[in-house]
């Protein structure tokens, strides 16, 4: 059999985003979904960007603060839109940097068909694809911000495999639950190891879950296209315990679904007010509206639908000139380090368990729900 990997030598990072989530391109998704779990489970020497990098950033950040202007706008039906101009990433023509310059745009769903630019660091991770990097690629995707999320996505995606695993060769079965987890590249990656491995598919259950709809279409596409195979055989057994499905976590018909011994809840804590050592509004001297959902709320339901003694995956959020350089084009964050998010668990019964990475923004930890505290 071919190896699969000839497929993608020649994709760009950007190329790969987009055929990962394609409709019509289930052979050449799979083909760079195998590329990537193979760079994350058998060993990848990514490492968050040095302290030089960092340094460089903080360059960046003054000359992109200097170049950027902001204007505000309204649609024909009274809604609001804000527009950044930078003559320095129009010129790139990056759809990275299109996102950049639109992030507050609410007529903007996908700026690459199949898939969102924010993506694009993950492709990174894959050597044939990294190979392939052009000089915006690495400028954009390979940053400080851009390192650390590859990072993450190891960290979270190898932390989820090694307790599920753990719980499986004791025989019993594991449910586990992804949070505003995007396209859900983590659980799937995860799921389909799992299965590799040999674990029997009736014993793994895994769901994902955004309030992003087009995000959760993406997801199912991808399973899709892995359970498809390459020759398009009948769709396996285990589709049937993956899926993804759109949830509003504080809406009234959020399900009430609890159990889960793996619950993960990545890049979302940030955007939640509350236990932050500091905000964009505080660091930028902005007029700070109080929001009625802060980081407690969101902490409730995930202790709600873990199960005691079950784990939780979360990342803390640092302030740092990369993600600054965000605050630039309308991004608006809340920034924890590791007592903050100690602190803010602790609340719900939540323990600290284990520190599986360390970045320059992003720690990812896990905590156990403690079985002695009843919330």
């Amino acid at each position: 059999m071919p190896d699969r990997s000839s497929q993608i030598h020649d994709l760009s990072p950007m190329a790969a985003v987009a055929a990962l989530y394609s409709k019509d391109q289930p052979k050449l998704a799979a083909a760079i979904f195998d590329g990537l779990s193979r760079a994350i489970f058998d060993g990848c020497d990514i490492k968050p960007a040095s302290r030089i990098k960092s340094h460089l950033s903080r360059i960046s950040h003054r000359v992109l603060s200097w170049t950027t202007r902001r204007s505000d706008h309204e649609d024909h039906a009274g809604n609001r839109t804000t527009r950044f101009n930078n003559t320095i990433l129009e010129a790139s023509g990056h759809p990275y940097a299109d996102a950049l310059l639109t992030s507050s745009h609410s007529g903007v769903t996908a700026l690459v068909e199949g898939g969102d630019p924010m993506n694009g660091p993950y492709m990174l991770i894959v050597p044939e694809i990294r190979k392939n990097c052009g000089l915006w690629d690495k400028l954009l995707l390979n940053s400080v911000q851009g390192r650390d999320v590859q990072c993450r996505l190891i960290w979270e995606t190898r932390a989820t495999y090694e307790m599920a695993r753990q719980i499986l060769q004791a025989g019993n079965p594991v449910r586990m639950k992804a949070v505003a987890a995007g396209t859900g590249l983590s659980m799937i990656l995860v799921f389909h190891r799992l299965i590799r491995d040999g674990f029997r598919p009736d014993q793994i259950t895994a769901l994902i879950t955004d309030r992003d709809p087009a995000s959760m279409a993406k997801a199912n596409r991808l399973l899709d296209a892995l359970a498809a195979g390459p020759a398009g055989e009948a769709t396996p057994p285990w589709r049937s315990r993956i899926n993804a499905a759109a949830e509003d976590l504080f809406s009234d018909a959020a399900s009430a679904e609890s159990g889960y011994d793996i619950v993960t809840a990545i890049g979302i804590l940030e955007y939640f007010q509350g236990h932050a050592y500091t905000s964009t509004e505080h660091q930028l001297e902005l007029e700070i509206t109080e929001d009625p959902t802060t980081a407690h709320h969101l902490v409730e339901k995930l202790a709600a639908m873990t199960r005691s003694g079950g784990h939780l995956i979360i990342n803390t959020y640092k302030s740092d000139p990369s993600t600054r350089i965000l605050e630039l084009f309308g991004k608006r964050f809340d920034y924890r380090h590791r007592e903050n998010l100690r602190t803010l668990l602790a609340s719900e019964g939540f323990l600290p368990l284990l520190l599986v990475g360390e970045g320059n923004i992003y720690d990812v930890k896990v905590y156990i729900k403690d079985p002695a505290v009843k919330v």
